[in-house]
Formats: structure tokens, C-alpha cells, sequence
């Protein structure tokens, strides 16, 4: 009997884990990242590198003892991000805390060229050159390839950090 309760329990959990994660997708306004030339959508762009700089350093500053850098991120050169990776000793806490930032720069990066395809390909990102940016933000997984395999290093600050950040489900 006990062996019984105990499994109706365990799945019961699961379940329930499942479904509240379907529930908690965020409905996207895509209104909210249209712009009307590729000069407004560049510097979007801008403006998002931008903030990303302030509050990562905010984060560097207010969780020094996790890093052994205190250097600015140039957000301009992302191949670079693993030289600002949070160490592995850092807490748990700390290391959500990089992956939530992180993750919700690239959302927001993901949600601005993809809602804006017919004009993605006239911005110039920082060190994307001869990358087809219309075909890297046409869905999350091609965006996810391109942001972990070409155009930063968020897989090895991750490797460093010794905790993985999600990105594809932030995507989604």
C-alpha cells in the first residue's frame, strides 16, 4: 500500500510541475518591439547594450566577491563575456541571478530583431559581420545558435560558472 501512495504522490508532483511551467509562458506584444526604420531599430539596439552594461556592472559591483574581474563588459565585444564569467565557488543565488540578467538582455535582443525581420539585416551589430541576421532571428533556435556559437561566449560563462542558464527556454 505505502509503495502505492507513495508513487501516486510522486506523479501527482509531476504533473503538477508541468503544467504550472505551460502556464507561466509570457505572452509577447509584439507592438512593443516594432520600429518604423532600421536608424530607430539600431538604436534599439544601442539602447539595449546599454542598459546591459549598467546593470551588469551594477551586478559586478553589488556581488564583487563573485568575480575575480572588476573590469567593465564591453558589450560591443560579447565574445569577451566569459572573461566576466561568475566564479563557480559563487552561490547558487548569485549564479541565478547572472543567468536571469543574461537571459533577459538576449530575450529582449531575440524579441527586437525577430518582430522587426524585414529590417534586421540593415543593422550592424558589434562583430556579426558577415552573419545573415534576418536568418539568426527568424526563430529562437536559430537565435540561440547564433548568440552561443558565434556571437558571444554566454556557453564557455557558463562552463566557468558550472551552471547552466537556460537560454533556449527564455526564448520561448
Amino acid at each position: 500500500m505505502k509503495p502505492f501512495i507513495l508513487a501516486t504522490l510522486i506523479s501527482s508532483v509531476i504533473v503538477s510541475a508541468c503544467s504550472s511551467s505551460e502556464q507561466q509562458k509570457i505572452q509577447i506584444d509584439p507592438q512593443k518591439y516594432k520600429v518604423q526604420d532600421a536608424a530607430s531599430l539600431q538604436q534599439r539596439f544601442e539602447s539595449l547594450n546599454q542598459q546591459l552594461s549598467k546593470d551588469y556592472q551594477a551586478f559586478k559591483k553589488s556581488n564583487n566577491i563573485a568575480f575575480s574581474d572588476q573590469s567593465l563588459l564591453d558589450v560591443n565585444q560579447l565574445q569577451t563575456l566569459n572573461l566576466h564569467a561568475v566564479s563557480s565557488t559563487s552561490l547558487k543565488p548569485v549564479k541565478q541571478a547572472y543567468c536571469q540578467m543574461m537571459n533577459g538582455y538576449f530575450a529582449e535582443m531575440y524579441q527586437l530583431g525577430h518582430q522587426n525581420l524585414n529590417i534586421i539585416g540593415q543593422v550592424k551589430l558589434p562583430h556579426a559581420q558577415g552573419e545573415n541576421l534576418s536568418k539568426n532571428f527568424v526563430d529562437a533556435d536559430q537565435f540561440y545558435d547564433f548568440i552561443l556559437n558565434r556571437y558571444t561566449s554566454y556557453r564557455q560563462a557558463q562552463e566557468i560558472m558550472g551552471f547552466g542558464c537556460n537560454l533556449k527556454a527564455a526564448l520561448h
